[in-house]
């Protein structure tokens, strides 16, 4: 009879205790397609990322998130919207709190007294206010798009290069190192890729058919530009999906959308 009681207060605490938990999130939305059927011509994977320490840990189950969570829908409401969804993203990036915008660049030596951070998005939203620099955006842009509006794809996307400058201090043309990161995406597989920047919202009417259009919108292929490297992440886990640099993927990633036409009215 001992052991009946003790079994049956076993079984009675296991079940008690699992009502109790806190429910954990979804799963993460993965596309039934491989990922790599999306990537662009000439990519590689490096054996080491140099910059997979930056990204910070995303813990979800936690208050923290909640509290971010739940001032992403205050702003959707303000803004009259009710799901997610890019559209509704787009208008939570322009909201205005008493009549300034709360979304706004800011450098990471002023937010975190470092030179480069790359802060959660609980961090941006909720600690820091909305102030933040580029990977700031990008990463609510990943965390809005791929895990709340579950959308077909999504990438966040890291481009580095020079630009070509005239200095009249020493009167010679320099150049200069530069790096940008944004969000790509697409919501349906056959969809085109569209783009969100801190800067601007790329295609969000009819999209790029190819990654090397947006690209080029910020490394335009001319004289006084020059790509160093395209780096792809996980918008999650930020896991280095790919990478392609001045060596890898010719002149393909760099195209611009009139030489795209001209190539397009050739074939």
């Amino acid at each position: 009879m001992e052991i009946l009681i003790l079994i049956i207060c076993c079984l009675l605490g296991l079940i008690l205790g699992g009502c109790f938990k806190k429910p954990k999130p979804e799963p993460e939305p993965e596309p039934e397609d491989k990922w790599e059927d999306y990537y662009p011509a000439g990519w590689y994977k490096p054996l080491v990322d140099i910059n997979a320490y930056k990204w910070q840990e995303r813990e979800i189950d936690t208050d923290l998130w909640w509290e971010y969570e739940n001032k992403l829908i205050e702003f959707m409401r303000i803004q009259g919207r009710d799901i997610f969804d890019a559209l509704a993203l787009a208008r939570v990036l322009t909201i205005k709190i008493n009549g300034q915008y709360y979304f706004k660049w800011t450098s990471d030596m002023e937010t975190w007294q470092q030179e480069d951070y790359w802060a959660t998005p609980p961090q941006f939203v909720i600690e820091k206010k909305g102030k933040g620099d580029c990977d700031e955006h990008s990463g609510l842009h990943c965390d809005y798009l791929y895990r709340l509006c579950k959308l077909w794809l999504v990438k966040w996307l890291e481009i580095y290069w020079k630009k070509r400058y005239w200095n009249s201090v020493s009167n010679s043309y320099q150049w200069k190192n530069l790096g940008h990161a944004i969000t790509i995406f697409k919501e349906t597989p056959e969809s085109p890729w569209k783009c969100f920047s801190n800067q601007q919202f790329l295609g969000m009417t009819n999209g790029y058919q190819g990654i090397g259009e947006i690209v080029s919108k910020f490394c335009p292929k001319d004289d006084n530009h020059e790509l160093i490297k395209v780096v792809a992440r996980h918008p999650i886990t930020g896991d280095l999906l790919w990478v392609i640099d001045k060596n890898h993927g010719g002149d393909e990633l760099l195209l611009t959308i009139e030489q795209l036409k001209d190539r397009k009215e050739i074939v």
